[in-house]
């Protein structure tokens, strides 16, 4: 129907229709795949503050050993304290990250039988990476002065100076490894973009069509998203594959994004000529918590429990699984069912409205 994309190109949104997807393509990977976060170096710049205010008179102090052990085991940034109030002012003026205090019985309790308690102080109003480093440091203090204080009252017990061995040796095998930092954000992005540039694309397709008559307006929604979807995911396919220097992946990342992109699209030009703009009730808030549902950022089951029940009645999560077998060859396969219902439900929705329409119109 040449004549139906005609009309479509006389509409003062036809541009914005057709770039502005791609735009979003390419503004947000582009963005989020040049800065990824490298986790060695975010721990390399997490600051302990150490309080030791053990007063023991024996030599070596006890607390002096499990100082050294911690800075060898982790890979922190160690500051000392002499004072606790100094240090926790430190924390609150963000100079350093967390704070161990080794109380003044230290060394004897150590030694004997008994218990000892070590107070950590933490502070969520630091960055979202200091924040959630600190959350896990209890525990692994925990764990790891443990096994130091067990080994210098098993030392003690059998006369022997305390060996600073460890006596297990971690054996590291990584399955899917990245082959760059962009690499791990990359499934995340391209989900995101994927819902994100889906649904801008729609709105202002939507909104370019309303002039022109139903049964071409139909058409256009119905052809036009496989071309917008496939220069946007095009580009996104682009910046992925430069920015995480996978140039293998380049065709399957483009290919799988398009597939669900169409889908996508057709579904939301569906509900939209259904019920108008109004839709964006309901299609806004999806688009954006998917983010947390699509298993690309955080385990699904880790989400607040409302959104693990939607979670786990809609898979959101199959299509983070799919972009993460693209990027790192992992088990993953795209919801094909999933998808191909909501294109086929979104046509008819498309069709079956416009259809309605221009028979209302012929009667009226």
């Amino acid at each position: 129907m040449p004549s139906s994309i005609n009309d479509f190109r006389q509409s003062k949104l036809f541009r914005a229709a057709i770039v502005v997807p791609t735009l979003i393509a390419l503004i947000f990977s582009i963005f989020n795949l040049t800065t990824p976060n490298d986790p060695e170096k975010i721990s390399a710049n997490f600051r302990l503050g150490i309080v030791n205010l053990d007063a023991s008179k024996s030599f070596p102090i006890v607390s002096t050993q499990a100082i050294k052990v911690i800075s060898r085991s982790l890979p922190f940034r160690i500051a000392l304290f002499k004072d606790y109030e100094v240090a926790k002012t430190a924390l609150s003026n963000g100079e350093i990250s967390s704070v161990i205090i080794f109380p003044e019985d230290f060394s004897e309790l150590a030694l004997s039988e008994s218990s000892l308690n070590i107070k950590v102080i933490n502070s969520e109003h630091l960055t979202v990476s200091e924040t959630q480093i600190a959350s896990q440091l209890p525990s692994t203090f925990q764990m790891g002065l443990s096994a130091f204080i067990s080994n210098l009252r098993l030392a003690k017990i059998q006369n022997k100076a305390p060996s600073s061995k460890m006596p297990i040796q971690i054996e590291l095998e990584t399955l899917y490894k990245a082959q760059s930092l962009s690499s791990i954000p990359s499934p995340f992005v391209m989900s995101f973009i994927t819902w994100l540039s889906a649904m801008a694309g729609s709105v202002l397709l939507f909104l370019a069509t309303n002039q022109v008559t139903p049964l071409n307006r139909a058409y256009i929604r119905t052809v036009i998203p496989i071309m917008t979807m496939g220069l946007s995911t095009l580009a996104l396919a682009l910046v992925v594959t430069f920015t995480t220097l996978q140039w293998e992946v380049f065709i399957m990342s483009w290919l799988v994004s398009w597939l669900i992109s169409v889908c996508l699209s057709w579904l939301f030009l569906g509900i939209f000529a259904t019920i108008g703009l109004s839709a964006l009730i309901l299609i806004l808030p999806v688009v954006f918590y998917q983010s947390a549902l699509s298993g690309t950022i955080i385990p699904l089951t880790a989400a607040p429990e409302w959104l693990e029940l939607i979670g786990t009645s809609v898979p959101f999560d199959s299509i983070g699984r799919a972009y993460r077998s693209v990027i790192f060859g992992s088990n993953g396969e795209l919801p094909l069912l999933w998808l191909g219902s909501a294109a086929f439900i979104g046509l008819i929705l498309n069709w079956v409205s416009e259809i309605l329409r221009g028979r209302m119109k012929r009667r009226w």
